[in-house]
C-alpha cells in the first residue's frame, strides 16, 4: 500500500483510458479479489468511518496520517489539528527543554536549550526573534498550548518524514 502511495504514478493492472476486453462481471470480481487480497476495502473503512467521526481540521493529513500510523495516531487535536503523534513527538521537546517540569518554558530555558543543542548557529537577536514568535503569555512564558499552536503553524506544510527528522535534530 506504501507504494502504491509513494510512487504518485499509475499501478500496474488496467490502463483507465483503454477498453477492457474482459466482460463487466469478470472485472468487477477482478477488482474485488485485488481489494480483498490487499485489505483495501477494510483499510479504507476505517479510514473513512474515522474521518467521518473525527471530522479533522486537516482531513488529508488525517488520511495520509491513518495509512502511516493508523487511525487512532492520526486523530487530530481540534485546536491545532497536530495529528496525536506529532503532538505526542512535540511534548517530549518541550519536556526536554522544560527541565524543571513547570509546564512552562522561559526565555532562559530556550537559551540554555540551544546553547546545548543549538550550538553557536543562534545568536541572541535569533533567539529573542524565535521566542518571540512563540507569543509568550503576559508572564513571558511559553506554556505548553502556545508551544504546540507555534508548532502546529511551523509543522503545516512538512511530511512526517520532514516532522520527525526536524524533531530528532532537535532532540539529540
Amino acid at each position: 500500500m506504501d507504494s502504491i502511495l509513494r510512487s504518485g504514478g499509475p499501478i500496474q493492472g488496467r490502463h483507465v483510458d483503454k477498453l477492457d476486453t474482459l466482460p463487466d462481471e469478470l472485472l468487477k470480481k477482478h477488482d474485488e479479489e485485488y481489494l480483498a487480497k490487499h485489505q483495501l476495502d477494510k483499510l479504507f473503512g476505517v479510514i473513512l468511518q474515522g474521518l467521518v467521526q473525527e471530522m479533522p481540521l486537516d482531513p488529508v493529513q488525517f488520511i495520509i496520517d491513518s495509512v502511516q500510523y493508523g487511525v487512532d495516531q492520526a486523530s487530530q487535536d481540534p485546536e491545532t489539528g497536530l495529528p496525536v503523534h506529532r503532538k505526542e513527538r512535540l511534548m517530549e521537546l518541550f519536556r526536554i527543554i522544560d527541565k524543571q517540569g513547570t509546564g512552562r518554558i522561559s526565555f532562559r530555558a530556550l537559551q540554555m536549550y540551544a546553547n546545548r543543542y543549538g550550538g553557536q548557529t543562534l545568536g541572541a537577536e535569533e533567539l529573542t526573534s524565535i521566542f518571540s514568535d512563540f507569543k509568550p503569555g503576559s508572564d513571558n512564558l511559553i506554556n505548553q498550548e502556545e508551544f504546540l499552536v507555534f508548532f502546529s503553524r511551523v509543522s503545516k506544510t512538512i511530511t512526517n518524514s520532514q516532522f520527525e527528522a526536524m524533531i530528532k535534530e532537535m532532540i539529540s
